[in-house]
């Protein structure tokens, strides 16, 4: 019990994965072993130092679901602490850290609150769910959970890589990033491209509507169906900011009521990456210090979306180019496209393991999902009210296994029966050419290896935006034609982008010149200005 005590007070959240908790599991079986004739195992969970043990593992279990990673030293200090009487500290100094943090906001919850009333618990602990166990599986940790957005990190190596690096290598930082530091940020052990890879994979896991809605009350799940039918996309919707910089951590409250937490400017620029997407069409956002950090091949999988200037509380009003050039935190951003409604569209000729293709399927391959049966089958249907199997998410996917997660829908109001039975049918139809899609949740951590960017999953949600080839160098000719206020061309080459597919950041571009006339304003520098 004492060697027990020691191992948690050592590390109080990974300690169950150690050699030396493996190693004392492993005593404890022989000891039960050799004694069970004496002492039969029912006999021994019978005992005050067996219930015990459990006890303190069980509280070990709620200091590390409630403190999270930003409260190991809380932990960890007070429990050396304990032989005091008044074991909980609070006096002690936060520590610095550097972390890769990941804010991710769930869309519509007002809505989804309004609709479910009580049960929006347990529609939000679902997600929590989805997010948590996926960062988990990819080292990554929870640190806080705010109504309808998440907080969670991955902590970064405090030096660089033994082995002497290259210069020119774009793995140690921007130059551009001098305010937080991030030139001292190093990633040894693919932190980053663990993070990108749990958003990827929490995307994919939030279509699958069947999991969220299973088992909630009929008339709730109606509610939230009716709200949603108009929206295109899955029921649950999410925008994720990924950034890289310092923070400390350290615990707020009183005796009463303690909070284990980070506070840097850098969860905040995660949080703003966040809302950002709203603006620019697209579900993730990541800042040029956590992109930097990335491996290079995962780098090349990525965007240049806009290059931004940060103005602080004391810039505003500047007028200057020179002024706004010298005073703000400049910032590029990046996203990682995914199509991730390809998973679901009929298989064509190119595909992996595919069988058949047609004229019809390759076009909506080409143009998105704008174009797909799912989108046309929206205009009768609402979103679908029954649900007569239970899909879980999974990370373990099989090219084979497949399942078209609208599985049955409920017409709209004014839809006259015959429509209903017609669309039935169809969804019927379609359904039965397709095998189930079985996936389930990860439970424990995973090794990572960069072949999961290989996996088929990941090359179908890819697949529209790099088949052509021409799409990312459109976009950024474009990008580079407006920043050099050329903007007659800019219009041409995001035109040309939407041409191809809908394209939220070029929308976005393209509103921008709209506004000002296709004239470039006199204070213009080449970057878009943001107030923090």
């Amino acid at each position: 019990m004492v060697r027990l005590l020691s191992m948690l007070m050592k590390d109080p959240l990974g300690y169950q994965s150690t050699p030396q908790f493996q190693q004392f599991k492993h005593e404890g079986d022989e000891i039960a072993d050799k004694y069970k004739s004496m002492w039969p195992k029912e006999v021994l969970k019978g005992m005050e130092t067996n219930f015990l043990m459990s006890t303190i593992l069980r509280i070990g279990s709620l200091m590390r679901v409630g403190f999270g990673s930003a409260g190991v030293e809380i932990i960890r200090n007070n429990l050396e602490r304990g032989r005091h009487k008044d074991v909980l500290f609070l006096s002690k100094q936060g520590s610095s850290v550097s972390c890769i943090f990941l804010f991710c906001d769930i869309r519509q919850f007002t809505d989804a609150t309004e609709c479910l009333q009580e049960e929006v618990f347990v529609f939000t602990n679902k997600i929590a769910a989805v997010v948590h166990s996926i960062c988990h599986s990819y080292g990554g940790s929870a640190n806080k959970n705010i109504g309808d957005a998440f907080l969670l990190t991955w902590l970064l190596d405090e030096a660089p890589p033994e082995k002497e690096e290259d210069e020119d290598d774009p793995f140690r930082g921007s130059s551009n990033n001098l305010n937080l530091g991030k030139s001292d940020l190093y990633a040894t052990h693919n932190q980053a491209d663990k993070a990108l890879l749990s958003v990827v994979k929490i995307s994919m896991a939030l279509h699958y509507d069947n999991y969220f809605v299973d088992g909630m009350n009929e008339a709730a799940r109606n509610r939230l169906l009716t709200k949603l039918s108009k929206r295109k996309g899955p029921i649950v919707q999410m925008g994720f900011g990924l950034h890289a910089g310092k923070a400390v951590q350290g615990a707020i409250g009183s005796q009463r009521k303690l909070d284990a937490t980070y506070i840097s400017e850098s969860v905040e620029r995660s949080e703003f990456l966040e809302s950002s997407t709203k603006k620019y069409g697209v579900p993730l956002l990541m800042s040029d210090a956590f992109y930097n950090l990335l491996d290079s091949n995962n780098r090349r999988r990525c965007r240049k979306l806009d290059q931004l200037i940060m103005l602080r509380e004391e810039d505003e009003g500047l007028s200057d180019p020179h002024e706004l050039l010298d005073s703000g935190e400049k910032m590029s951003i990046y996203t990682f496209d995914m199509d991730i409604e390809a998973l679901w569209r009929p298989i064509v000729a190119d595909d992996d393991n595919s069988m058949s293709g047609n004229i019809e399927t390759q076009q909506r391959q080409s143009f998105g999902p704008s174009a797909s049966s799912l989108t046309k089958r929206r205009s009768h249907l609402v979103r679908r009210a029954s649900f007569t199997a239970r899909e879980m998410p999974s990370l373990i996917t099989s090219s084979s296994v497949r399942k078209d997660r609208r599985s049955s829908f409920i017409p709209a109001r004014d839809s006259s029966k015959s429509d209903m039975e017609k669309a039935i049918q169809a969804v019927t139809e379609e359904l039965t050419e397709r095998p189930i899609r079985t996936l389930v949740l990860p439970s424990g951590v995973r090794h990572y290896n960069e072949r999961a960017w290989l996996e088929p999953d990941i090359k179908k949600i890819r697949r529209d935006y790099v088949s052509n080839g021409i799409i990312f160098p459109k976009y950024q000719e474009g990008l580079k034609s407006y920043c050099a206020k050329d903007w007659e061309h800019a219009k041409q080459c995001f035109e040309f982008v939407l041409s191809q597919r809908d394209d939220g950041p070029s929308r976005c571009f393209l509103g921008r010149i709209a506004e000002h006339n296709g004239v470039p304003p006199r204070n213009f520098v080449g970057y878009t200005i943001e107030d923090l």
